[in-house]
Order: structure tokens, then C-alpha cells, then sequence
């Protein structure tokens, strides 16, 4: 199990992007202003992300291909790929906006799939099939039920879809980081990542909480005799936890931290070991990571 610490100086930012093969260095480096907003969803959907390009000459059409790269003086990396699905343009006082809103699918998960496997087949060998066919490396593949199929194995689907499908009917879980596969049906371990104030922690970690109605609490041991009805009361919000995460954790933008990685966290509400079920990501004026965590 591969151990990282995130210790590195913040500054200076360094960012660029990748569309269609050509780099847009940030303003910083000679290049251009553009923005970044990231939200990678939850386990069972597709992360979004909104880019903003500051009198950007060229045109960006749908479907093209942005890779995302961020990070502090050396230490710069590739987050995602994603691929344009809407554009917008508008213009900004003397600025001239080039808006995409992207699905975090790259080209390889949105390509059709053709295959077809004769005699009995595992889900494993299918899914190694689908992957190779579109380009996808399979980093961590644990499947809870690899069924055989003893008709054979035939698809004509998107490579995203057809995965999916797959690993549902294995009753296991997937994450796709740009066009690497993790297939597990525990908590995936892959590496560990520590995140501390000296690593890039800006706040001490938050209860993950929602605002509800009381009335959707199931109070019936506080309805006993003597107590007053709530059904009686204006309904009032209160907070509970979620059933998905524990903690929201904000820190410095770390380009290597993605869904599904474990995290170390030491600080002074939580101190120990986390998934990462959800990232927000902003690369704005100020540049901050948002995570939302469940505690292993």
C-alpha cells in the first residue's frame, strides 16, 4: 500500500490545459485566464466540470477533449479529462468569455463498444475486453461475484455504459479517474494520502450534516405521556448526518487526490483514515478543494 504526503509550497500556482492536443498555459506563465469549477458526483455518476477561457481566439466545438493540470511550482499533474458538451460565449467589460460545461467522460468511455464473445465467459474477461477495446487501463479489479455467462458475451453500448452494467451485475463498485478503471467491493485502498495543516489542510474537518424537518425524525420515544405533540409546533429544521459521508474536509487544490482515494487525516476534530466519496474543486481567485468523506 503506497503512502503520500502532501507537503509541497502553495504557491506559485501553476496551471494549463490540454484541448485537443493543444496546452493553454495560465496567465501566469505566459498564457491565458481561465478558470476551473470541478464536481465529480457521487460513486454512481459522472463528474461535471465548467471551464472559463479568457479572449481565447480559437473556437472550442462540443466534443472536444480538455485535460485539466494543476498543482504548485514543479509539482503540476493532470486531474481529469473531460469533454466538452455545451459551450457559451459572452462578453466581461473588456474581457471576451469562452464558457464549457464538460462531462469528466473522456473520448474513450464515450466511443461504442462492438463485441462479441462465443461459449462461457466471465464478467472479468468481459470487462478486460471492453477496456481494451476503448483504451481504459484497469488499475484494481475485485469483483464481489464474477458470474459466467454461459451464452457467451455480446455489446454494442458507450464504454462507460457497458462497464457500468458490467460491475453492477458483479454486485461490485467502480471509479474512473480519466481513463484509468478501480473495480472493488470493499472500501478500495489503493494508496494512502496524509493531509494534516501542514499539508495542505486549511480547516479542521466539519460534520457532514443536512437540514431536515423534524417532523421527519422519528420521534416516538419523545412522544411519551407528558411531553408536548410536535405536530402541534411550527416545523422547525434541525441537522442530521448523512448516510453517506462523516466529514467535509477543506484544503489546498492537490491534483493527485481524486473519488475513492484514502485519506490520512490529522487535525484537531479527526484524526484517521477516510474515502473520498466526493470533490469540488475551484480554481478561481482563491483556489480550494472541497472533500466530502466517509471514515474507514
Amino acid at each position: 500500500m503506497q503512502r503520500i504526503t502532501a507537503l509541497r509550497p502553495l504557491f506559485p500556482r501553476n496551471s494549463f490545459l490540454v484541448v485537443n492536443g493543444k496546452t493553454i498555459n495560465d496567465e501566469n506563465n505566459g498564457g491565458l485566464k481561465f478558470q476551473a469549477e470541478i464536481k465529480s458526483g457521487n460513486d454512481k455518476k459522472i463528474g461535471v466540470g465548467r471551464f472559463y477561457i479568457y479572449n481565447l481566439s480559437q473556437d472550442i466545438a462540443v466534443g472536444s477533449e480538455i485535460k485539466l493540470n494543476f498543482g504548485y511550482a514543479d509539482d503540476v499533474g493532470e486531474y481529469g479529462i473531460y469533454e466538452v458538451i455545451k459551450t457559451n460565449k459572452y462578453r466581461d467589460g473588456g474581457d471576451i468569455i469562452k464558457e464549457l460545461l464538460c462531462s469528466e467522460r473522456s473520448k474513450n468511455t464515450s466511443q461504442i463498444i462492438s463485441l462479441s464473445i462465443d461459449g462461457n465467459v466471465r464478467i472479468s474477461d468481459a470487462l478486460k475486453k471492453v477496456c481494451q477495446s476503448a483504451g481504459i487501463n484497469i488499475i484494481n479489479m475485485e469483483l464481489l461475484n464474477d458470474k459466467i455467462y454461459t451464452n457467451g458475451y455480446t455489446c454494442y453500448n458507450k464504454a462507460f455504459q457497458e462497464i457500468k452494467e458490467l460491475v453492477e451485475d458483479a454486485e461490485s463498485k467502480m471509479i474512473l479517474k480519466s481513463n484509468d478503471l478501480y473495480i472493488y467491493h470493499k472500501e478500495l485502498k489503493e494508496k494512502i494520502i496524509s493531509l494534516s495543516f501542514g499539508s495542505g489542510l486549511i480547516e479542521n474537518p466539519t460534520f457532514s450534516e443536512k437540514l431536515v424537518n423534524e417532523s421527519e425524525i422519528d420521534v416516538a420515544s419523545d412522544n411519551k405521556e407528558g411531553n408536548v405533540e410536535w405536530t402541534s409546533k411550527k416545523p422547525q429544521l434541525t441537522a442530521t448526518t448523512t448516510k453517506e459521508y462523516d466529514y467535509n474536509i477543506k484544503c489546498f487544490p492537490i491534483h493527485y487526490i481524486k473519488k475513492g482515494d484514502t485519506v490520512n487525516i490529522v487535525s484537531d476534530t479527526f484524526t484517521g483514515l477516510a474515502q473520498v466519496r466526493e470533490i469540488e474543486i475551484n480554481l478561481k481567485d482563491s483556489w480550494i478543494m472541497n472533500l466530502k468523506v466517509k471514515v474507514l
